[in-house]
């Protein structure tokens, strides 16, 4: 299984508080917006099915995004208030970016709705390239929230608060999608962070969730990406 990995200051480890779990979720992130735009523009003019099911994925994941990012502002409020000078070089371009994923993700939605309604090929590629701006605005947020933000955060966040945060980001998912989002994030996470999230899980659901998250996240790639196995690693910086 592939999956990221971090060089530089630690994420986890003594004194610190293990703050892997978020390089998870952004790679489910960045692998379903990623390959939104291709999906998107595979799409034949005129056909309402498969439109239908296209832009269900890319709203599903466009509202997941919204709440990952109200998420974050909670924990970023609460390091201002801690270490200040730490996050102050950071100010300006955190919120640049954020600034500028919110518009995009805005026009998305917009797109999103018009093409919804025409199937239109010429609605569909206006949409893939508002999808193609935002990933590309929003890999470069996420990359230097990874690599600046997450540090601080382990020194400074207390294990309760971010366990606080995580399951607020898990409440984030509809029930209905619990195993799709587990099996989501199985296919291209850090197996030992998520071997340590299922630890805290009770043991019947610690049987159930590896076998069907994994086969409900094949049945649905099949279906939006055409492949029950997508590419990994999107957006993702060597």
């Amino acid at each position: 299984m592939e999956h990221q990995t971090t060089e530089g200051p630690r994420l986890h480890g003594p004194g610190l508080t293990d703050v892997r779990m978020m390089q998870v979720a952004h790679s489910s992130f960045r692998r379903e917006l990623g390959l939104s735009p291709v999906a998107v523009r595979a799409v034949a003019g005129g056909d309402h099915r498969r439109t239908s099911i296209v832009a269900a994925h890319a709203t599903l994941f466009l509202s997941l995004l919204h709440h990952h990012s109200v998420e974050d502002d909670l924990l970023w409020d609460v390091l201002l208030a801690r270490v200040p000078g730490e996050l102050a070089p950071l100010v300006h371009v955190m919120q640049s970016q954020h600034e500028q994923v919110a518009v995009l993700l805005e026009q998305a939605h917009e797109a999103l709705g018009t093409w919804r309604r025409t199937a239109s090929a010429s609605d569909g590629e206006a949409l893939a390239g508002i999808l193609s701006s935002m990933c590309a605005a929003l890999f470069e947020h996420l990359h230097a929230e990874e690599t600046h933000l997450l540090p601080i955060m382990a020194r400074h966040i207390t294990a309760e608060e971010w366990e606080e945060f995580t399951a607020r980001g898990m409440s984030s998912i509809p029930k209905r999608l619990m195993f799709l989002g587990f099996g989501m994030m199985l296919y291209e996470g850090d197996p030992e962070v998520i071997g340590i999230e299922m630890g805290k899980l009770p043991a019947p659901l610690r049987r159930l969730l590896p076998l069907l998250g994994r086969r409900s996240f094949r049945r649905y790639a099949r279906r939006v990406h055409g492949t029950p196995t997508p590419p990994r690693g999107i957006g993702a910086v060597a």
